[in-house]
């Protein structure tokens, strides 16, 4: 081999080696720096990912449908919502709005503050501010409980009602809707205030 070649060989391998070596130093450095970075944006993302289950509990606008078990069908809406992760068939419910569509062709609209709306036994809570709507007939009380499993609607708490037939003031009043009765009774010796117009 000729003094030219070997140098040249030389050069050659030189060159090889160094190239090897400075892209193992740049791929190892700039590994050990990418790491912490990756761990820090894994972090991040960790964070993130509990942030955003965390805020997915609350929710804005919501809307629920479906039909009660004597074949109704309802729509129940809520300005806020949110729910325990425990118990996510719970939703509690704030500025709600209800509407019953009876199979006889009638509306009953509910409104309440704040409640909760059971999403597995359709079972539904207004409190505070309760106004009930149905044909001619108005209805205010403070507390109103649908229970879809029972067939029965519950209101209690300074119940008044106004109809073209007269009003009606009581502390508790129950609906049997499965065989549509009514129940008036107060909490104390006091009894049922009725004055037909």
């Amino acid at each position: 081999m000729t003094y030219r070649k070997k140098k040249l060989l030389l050069i050659q391998i030189s060159i090889f080696i160094f190239a090897c070596s400075l892209i193992f130093f740049s791929y190892y450095n700039q590994n050990s720096q990418i790491l912490p970075e990756v761990n820090k944006s894994n972090n991040s993302i960790e964070k993130k990912k509990l942030l955003t289950e965390k805020e997915s509990n609350t929710f804005e606008n919501v809307e629920y449908n479906g039909i009660d078990l004597n074949g109704n069908r309802y729509l129940i809406k809520s300005e806020n919502a949110d729910f325990d992760v425990d118990k996510p068939e719970l939703i509690n419910m704030k500025v709600m709005q209800s509407i019953f569509y009876f199979k006889d062709g009638t509306t009953l609209y509910v409104t309440g503050d704040y409640g909760t709306y059971n999403n597995k036994t359709n079972d539904m809570t207004f409190r505070d501010n309760i106004v009930a709507l149905y044909l001619d007939n108005k209805l205010y009380a403070d507390n109103l409980d649908y229970f879809n499993t029972k067939s029965l609607l519950i209101v209690y708490g300074n119940v008044q009602s106004e109809s073209p037939e007269g009003n009606i003031e009581a502390d508790n009043l129950k609906v049997d809707l499965s065989t549509k009765t009514l129940n008036l009774s107060m909490f104390n010796n006091n009894g049922v205030k009725v004055k037909l117009k």
